[in-house]
């Protein structure tokens, strides 16, 4: 026999199928999790968008604010040549598809309106594409530049760039269920940038037996401390005798109570790799899981009739199947 309790529970999933039903959602867990990824993913696009004003908030000379700006000492090699471009060109491609992928991923469009899903579709991946070449140049020296914040960069982009590839070769082959979980795959493993932040900021608060230190150039502390720079730094009197361009020092990684702006810089630039490292093998095993949550629905779909149509016949000279596409 039913108690009040049940009645209630009752109440409450037809409720829910009330919200989520009408975006085109069946199960109730798809609809949380989708749009919780999508509104982090949304709110850290639309935080983002000041950036394309690059002198006067990116790389303004004062910081508007704190997390307004770009990080401590990163502006030394955007503000070169052929960085400038690239960064330039990523912030004006990334913002863009970070915002119309968002579209993508509701149900109800791609249900009932799904050319602009496939138009929006290719514009996502065309900015995306464009936005890599612009990652590429300023991986170098992007917080620091070091072999591990390289390394992940790396991976992180060529794992994008495959996972866009091989959802796009899957559409194109009619296979929507393979198609979905390419791309949840691409724009989950680029949200990883977001778990990253949070990871550092985890990172740079626990507390430290030992003062760690990393090795910075003496010309971006310089752009950072100016008159300041030999007081704190002796070792950089080679780099302004210009007995040595390329000196670099040790600089104590410290995010708490830093003595200036390059300790801060070394700190983030210290654990930039190992905490995106954690955050893009979080999220690879994460999407993993739910992939394998809705694989038996997502890949018993096929192909709605209105975007193509496949047509299976059998010749009768041999028992082959043949499959033909037609695009209409």
């Amino acid at each position: 026999m039913a108690g009040p309790n049940s009645s209630s529970v009752n109440i409450f999933i037809t409720q829910a199928k009330n919200v989520y039903n009408p975006t085109g959602f069946n199960k109730g867990y798809n609809f949380m999790l989708r749009y919780i990824c999508l509104g982090a993913f949304l709110s850290f696009a639309l935080a983002r968008l000041p950036f394309l004003d690059f002198h006067g908030t990116f790389c303004s000379l004062i910081a508007k604010s704190r997390f307004n700006h770009a990080a401590p000492g990163e502006c030394f090699y955007f503000l070169q040549e052929p960085y400038t471009t690239g960064i330039r060109l990523h912030l004006a491609t990334i913002l863009p598809a970070a915002l119309l992928v968002c579209i993508q991923f509701i149900s109800i469009i791609r249900q009932k309106a799904p050319l602009i899903h496939r138009v929006v579709g290719y514009v996502v991946i065309t900015l995306s594409i464009v936005s890599m070449v612009g990652v590429f140049v300023i991986m170098p020296h992007t917080f620091g530049g070091g072999l591990d914040t390289q390394a992940i960069n790396c991976v992180l982009m060529v794992a994008f760039m495959w996972a866009l590839g091989m959802g796009t070769v899957s559409i194109r082959r009619g296979r929507i269920g393979k198609h979905r979980e390419w791309m949840l795959r691409a724009w989950f493993w680029a949200g990883s940038i977001i778990t990253g932040r949070i990871i550092i900021f985890i990172m740079l608060n626990i507390p430290q037996s030992e003062p760690q230190y990393y090795a910075m150039p003496c010309d971006k502390i310089d752009f950072m401390l100016k008159s300041r720079t030999l007081e704190l730094y002796p070792q950089c009197a080679s780099f302004y005798s210009g007995e040595n361009p390329s000196q670099n020092v040790a600089v104590r990684a410290k995010f708490k109570h830093p003595t200036s702006a390059v300790e801060v810089a070394a700190a983030l630039d210290l654990v930039f790799g190992i905490s995106h490292t954690i955050a893009f093998l979080i999220h690879v095993l994460g999407l993993e899981i739910y992939a394998g949550i809705i694989q038996g629905y997502s890949r018993s779909r096929t192909i709605p009739c209105n975007f193509c149509m496949l047509i299976e016949y059998r010749n009768a000279a041999n028992t082959r199947i043949h499959r033909v596409r037609i695009s209409i």
